[in-house]
């Protein structure tokens, strides 16, 4: 079987995620699982991105276009979003017939399939912003005061305690899910391992994910 040729994009929406890493090691770790699936991978280039996926007019997505149809290459993104937020933009991208596109985390998604899941993203989106304006409005009307500074910094400290109890374990985690386990078998590991959650129970899928997570950020 032949090679199949691949174009990378990496995108992040600020300068200062670029500059750390944050968000673009996540998203590089899940297109190279991608690969490790794929029959004779090769890529051709890795472009990074620093712009918002709402942006139209955007310089790098459309060198990695340019550089798709010139090396006759697929275009592979970690997610639906990392391509394109707008979604008039997106089905002109699906739509081009001279450039097929994956996503790392729907390997099996053509380009139809990955247009109908940005739509959903983008209303799930919709749903939840419609959500947190309508909590907010009845909270404020019942007096309720947002921008508490101790319960910020409780909530700091949370996230704080989250991670650092994530770090501990996800130099097993980690290299696991590169495997490919699963996340149900990544959960069993642990348990026989003996290894337990910050509260002593046994890890779950829902567990083994939020430490993936909170990793990798």
């Amino acid at each position: 079987m032949g090679t199949v040729k691949y174009v990378v994009l990496l995108r992040v929406s600020t300068q200062k995620q670029s500059s750390t890493g944050n968000g673009i090691e996540a998203q590089r770790r899940d297109i190279n699982l991608f690969l490790q699936h794929q029959n004779n991978p090769q890529v051709v280039t890795e472009l990074v991105e620093v712009e918002s996926g709402a942006e139209t007019n955007r310089p790098v997505l459309e060198e990695a276009l340019r550089l798709c149809r010139h090396h006759k290459a697929s275009l592979l993104v970690q997610k639906v979003d990392r391509l394109s937020r707008d979604l008039e933009r997106l089905a002109q991208i699906v739509k081009m017939k001279d450039v097929p596109v994956r996503v790392a985390c729907l390997p099996n998604a053509d380009n139809f399939q990955i247009h109908l899941f940005g739509c959903l993203a983008a209303q799930e989106r919709e749903f939840i912003s419609q959500r947190t304006r309508s909590a907010m409005a009845s909270a404020k009307a019942r007096g309720v005061k947002f921008g508490n500074p101790k319960l910020a910094e409780l909530n700091r400290t949370r996230k704080n305690q989250a991670k650092k109890a994530a770090n501990s374990i996800a130099p097993i985690v980690l290299p696991l899910r590169q495997k490919g386990m699963t996340l149900q078998e990544i959960a069993d590991t642990l348990n026989s391992m003996g290894i337990r959650t910050a509260t002593g129970k046994n890890f779950f899928p829902t567990q083994v994910k939020r430490v993936i997570e909170r990793s990798l950020v």
